[in-house]
């Protein structure tokens, strides 16, 4: 299939914008390399046990008892 390309007038616009929202801060900056957690090995392994043994979910329970908005979210 082939590829479809933008009218030449609303790739202007489009690229207008990029470069506004660029020099806003809006975008987020290309990904540099493989991905790595903030977390160090020792929270990871502590918030796995957390959702293993049921915490997350009560807690989340909790949340969602507290605030019954946020149960139909």
């Amino acid at each position: 299939m082939p590829r479809q390309s933008l009218d030449p007038e609303l790739a202007a616009v489009v690229e207008r914008g990029r470069k506004l929202a660029a020099e806003m801060g809006e975008l987020r900056p290309r990904r540099i390399g493989a991905y790595r957690s903030p977390f160090t090995d020792e929270a990871r392994a502590i918030v796995a046990e957390w959702k293993r043994d049921g915490g997350y979910e009560r807690a989340l329970d909790e949340i969602a008892a507290s605030d019954p908005d946020l149960a139909v979210q």
